[in-house]
């Protein structure tokens, strides 16, 4: 079992990395843009489509697994909390099963959207130019089926009453971490 966290949690950690490399590559490119519109007052052809199409989904959803993994999604849990030990621990597994199923099923729909325009050769006409857009919808099902993968493990390990062992990434927050952050 260690070794199916292991290869989840190197795909999460390896998917992650590459939403924050493309958050560096947005910065770059947008400053770039900003520089040349200026200073060259020749700015940049497509740089909002890039930003939006590519940069945008890419951020947004490649980390899906990542905030899973982790348990980052935002939770109310008002009543829950009350509720006796059994209870909470069957709501629990409710909702990894039904967060596995509801992003397993956008996973396989966005897939086949992918598919589709990839065989389409999806495209954008901007300043003229032809700039390929169908790779940007691989974010989504990627995100997503991974994300479903994480649930599902968690579910397994839920039910057999073993720690997932997924090693989320640790970035530390000097000034949560409660030491000297001056």
């Amino acid at each position: 079992m260690k070794l199916i966290a292991s290869v989840i949690s190197a795909v999460i950690t390896l998917t992650a990395s590459l939403a924050g490399i493309i958050v560096l590559m947005l910065v770059a490119h947008v400053t770039i843009d900003v520089v040349m519109r200026f200073a060259f007052d020749t700015p940049l052809n497509s740089t909002i489509l890039y930003v939006s199409a590519f940069y945008m989904v890419a951020i947004a959803f490649l980390p899906l697994a990542a905030v899973e993994q982790n348990d980052s999604h935002i939770a109310v849990e008002l009543l829950v909390e009350r509720f006796p030990t059994k209870v909470q621990s069957f709501l629990a597994g409710l909702a990894l099963l039904l967060t596995c199923i509801v992003t397993a099923t956008v996973a396989i729909r966005t897939g086949d959207e992918a598919l589709a325009k990839f065989i389409g050769g999806s495209y954008s006409i901007e300043a003229g130019g032809k700039v390929t857009t169908w790779p940007t919808y691989l974010a989504l099902p990627l995100g997503f089926g991974l994300m479903s993968i994480v649930a599902a493990w968690k579910f397994i390990c839920h039910l057999t009453g073993r720690p997932h062992g997924l090693n989320a990434l640790q970035v530390e927050d000097p000034y949560l971490a409660g030491g000297d952050a001056q």
